[in-house]
């Protein structure tokens, strides 16, 4: 396990986090102007599910990030065996309203059976469910109606795990010049994502606590990001 983020590191990574956050309080600002103009019944409903998935989204970021923190300062957690497909069960669960709102279709493969990996569940859950919301965030803005895929799958060296979307505006040149942009520049994701890519950052980070690189991966006719996990000795299959 190393440190997700730490001195200069972790300070961009803040400045990243207050730059995507400004955009759920914009949201939330503009959908209640509009319903102090228009103040009937069906726009006030509109409003509160505006303002609940718009604030519950920038509050799992929050957490995200509060959570690699915590990480950097205990870096002796001990991992233990983590079944990947009920995790993206879950996180797929979790992701469907937002998805929904925003016009994408969730979808979840999870290739085969195999046995669990070594980690922490909470750790993937988040670095998942961090990259959902930005794929989702990241297809809205681009005004295209997307699946966004939560993969699992066994590879030669582990199993990996990731999100992908129809959306094909990520590469690995773009992902790699994002990180050295982190916290600097307020688009570092270019045109794949109008926001600081905070999502995508808070789950590099989790997966580096995890010893494992987020990488551009390709998963049928998607793209996306993923990442490597280490197997568990345990034998039982899930």
């Amino acid at each position: 396990m190393v440190s997700p983020s730490s001195g200069a590191d972790s300070s961009l990574l803040f400045t990243s986090l207050a730059e995507q956050v400004k955009l759920p309080f914009v949201t939330i600002a503009h959908a209640a102007e509009l319903s102090r103009l228009n103040p009937g019944q069906a726009e006030l409903e509109e409003l509160f599910k505006t303002i609940s998935l718009t604030s519950e989204a920038a509050m799992k970021l929050i957490d995200g990030y509060l959570l690699s923190v915590q990480l950097q300062q205990a870096p002796g957690l001990p991992l233990e065996p983590v079944s990947l497909s009920s995790v993206l069960y879950d996180t797929a669960e979790r992701l469907d309203k937002y998805a929904k709102a925003h016009d994408c279709e969730i979808e979840l493969h999870v290739q085969g059976k195999y046995g669990p990996v070594m980690a922490r569940p909470e750790v993937v859950a988040t670095a998942i469910e961090s990259l959902g919301y930005s794929f989702i965030e990241a297809a809205s803005r681009q005004n295209n109606t997307s699946k966004i895929v939560l993969m699992a799958r066994k590879t030669g060296t582990g199993m990996t795990a990731g999100v992908f979307s129809d959306a094909d505006r990520l590469s690995s040149a773009l992902f790699k010049q994002a990180k050295i942009l982190k916290g600097k520049a307020r688009q570092p994701l270019g045109d794949f994502s109008a926001g600081s890519g905070a999502g995508v950052f808070v789950a590099d980070a989790l997966f580096a606590w995890l010893e494992s690189t987020m990488r551009v991966s390709k998963f049928k006719s998607f793209h996306g990001l993923a990442a490597t996990l280490a197997p568990s000795n345990q034998l039982s299959l899930v």
